[in-house]
């Protein structure tokens, strides 16, 4: 059988539409977030983003048979980005919160974590514990729930910045009383760099205990379940509990 010209272009574009929609299909587009260690932040020698949490999406993609591609992008833009449609996936430790849960779908739960009051070594604020915290100056994280914990205290003033580190720096150069921020990453913060440990005091008062997890599209609950299913994949091989220790 002959096919005329027309017919053998037109098949010719459906199979094109087929291999780009593969393609497509193929690829996991994930936003991060490049100032919240361990989980997320760049390698000052190569400046890739670098982290628990990207090693975990990386090993997720491996077993979701997906080519990953790993974007930064400031903490409060990618909600909005995966609204859009520009990228799939959050991976930027990321609190389960009902607020967000109203725009989102959350994968399973990959970390606990809570909130914790970091102050200057001589606390001139005289601040032992959250309750303490009415009245204060306190500096966050924008867009994270220690800047939404903040924004409820009574009488506080709070400042938003771009990443925690830039937070405490504020705070040590005398511009507010504490910093409010995710314990783990509190505590990576100060076994890296020994000028902030010297400077200031973590406090052990532990005000929530969050769950952290990678946010989706509330249409897109086909690449939860995939993703989930690749967490669940790692953690039984092992590859989780190796990827936490390092």
């Amino acid at each position: 059988m002959k096919f005329s010209t027309f017919t053998r272009t037109a098949l010719a574009g459906v199979a094109a539409l087929m291999i780009c929609g593969s393609a497509a299909a193929d690829t996991w587009r994930v936003a991060t977030e490049g100032t919240f260690p361990p989980f997320e932040f760049y390698n000052s020698q190569t400046g890739e983003v670098q982290g628990f949490e990207v090693d975990l999406v990386k090993a997720m993609a491996q077993k979701m048979g997906k080519d990953l591609k790993l974007e930064t992008l400031g903490f409060d833009a990618i909600i909005p980005g995966i609204l859009s449609g520009t990228i799939d996936t959050g991976a930027a430790g990321f609190s389960i919160t009902p607020e967000r849960g109203k725009r989102v779908l959350f994968s399973l739960p990959f970390y606990k974590s809570g909130l914790t009051i970091l102050v200057p070594k001589e606390n001139k604020a005289g601040i032992a514990d959250f309750k303490d915290l009415e009245g204060k100056r306190i500096s966050v994280q924008i867009g994270t729930t220690s800047q939404t914990f903040a924004k409820k205290i009574p009488g506080a003033k709070v400042t938003t910045f771009a990443s925690a580190g830039e937070a405490v720096l504020n705070m040590i150069a005398g511009n507010a009383d504490a910093v409010l921020n995710d314990k783990p990453v509190t505590d990576y913060m100060l076994v890296q760099s020994k000028s902030i440990a010297e400077q200031t005091t973590h406090l052990k008062p532990i005000a929530t205990a969050d769950l952290f997890a990678m946010v989706f599209a509330k249409n897109n609950s086909e690449l939860k379940a995939e993703a989930d299913k690749a967490l669940k994949a790692l953690k039984a091989d092992g590859t989780f509990n190796k990827l936490h220790e390092k």
